[in-house]
């Protein structure tokens, strides 16, 4: 399931990746659960779909989808 998706400063772009719905569809349906629990499930679903990602550019790209424009992060 490797992807082929070129990065911008480590994060792939949310409108090219076809796991964008499942990550974002996970992070709201924990919307009842503490925010960095909802955050670790949809980094869970992207790790799935992008196994070759380090943590870190992982949990960045999953952070700017969730958090689109805004100014926080899940930890």
């Amino acid at each position: 399931m490797a992807c082929t998706i070129k990065t911008v400063q480590g994060v792939k772009a949310a409108s090219d990746c076809k796991c964008y719905g499942a990550v974002m569809r996970t992070y709201a349906g924990m919307s009842s659960e503490p925010d960095h629990v909802a955050c670790e499930a949809a980094l869970r679903v992207y790790r799935y779909h992008h196994p070759e990602d380090p943590i870190d550019k992982a949990a960045l790209t999953v952070e700017s989808w969730v958090y689109a424009g805004e100014q926080r992060n899940c930890h």
